[in-house]
Order: structure tokens, then sequence, then C-alpha cells
């Protein structure tokens, strides 16, 4: 049951980083889901800047582990993402393209001026 668990634990966090990067644009559409978006991200750089682990990543390491399977060493993203693109894992270059890949839509999203219905 562990093991089935962990596969929603990393499914959740995919869909998490799903929206981190799609939810600027998606709230341009929908305005109720940017309060909601920019909660996601608060949470996410309270996380990164405190150097603490994901709770998804650890929630989903512990199911593994209760499964009876050695996790994944690191991080969600780096495990998942990048490795398997880039070997080398994340360095300074790598953390700059995910970066921007979350950030470059999302602030222009969120600072471009809205247009009027009717247009």
């Amino acid at each position: 049951m562990a093991l089935p668990l962990s596969k929603l634990a990393a499914g959740s966090h995919f869909a998490f980083i799903a929206f981190l990067v799609v939810g600027g644009p998606a709230g341009r559409r929908w305005p109720r889901l940017v309060p909601v978006h920019v909660a996601a991200i608060a949470a996410t750089a309270a996380i990164n800047l405190s150097g603490s682990d994901c709770p998804l990543t650890v929630a989903e390491k512990h199911l593994v582990r209760r499964a009876g399977r050695e996790p994944y060493e690191g991080g969600f993203i780096s495990h998942y993402l990048v490795e398997p693109v880039h070997p080398a894992g994340i360095d300074g270059r790598v953390n700059l393209v995910l970066l921007s890949a979350w950030m470059v839509p999302t602030t222009v999203v969120y600072l471009a001026p809205r247009r009027r219905a009717g247009r």
C-alpha cells in the first residue's frame, strides 16, 4: 500500500510544479486562482530560502521506505526532471533554466496590463 501512496505523492508533486509554471497564465483566465498561485509561490520560496526539504519529497521518500525500497538521493526535481536529461544534476546553469521556466511566464503575466473586455 505504501508504494502506491508514494506514487500518489510523486504525482501530487508533479501537479504542484505544473501549477507553479502555469498558474500565472491560468490566473489571467481564472482570476480566483491568483491568490492560490501566489500562496504556492510563497510556500515554495519559503521552503527553498530556508533550505528545508520539500514536505512532498519527504512524504514520498517515507512511503518508498515503508514499501521496503530505497528512496532516491537528493530532491524531487533533480531526480525526476533534471537527471534524466542532465545526469550531472542541478548546477548553477540548470538552476537558472529551471527558475526562468517558472518565473518568466509568471512575471510577464502578473506585470502585464489587463486588456479590457470586448477588444
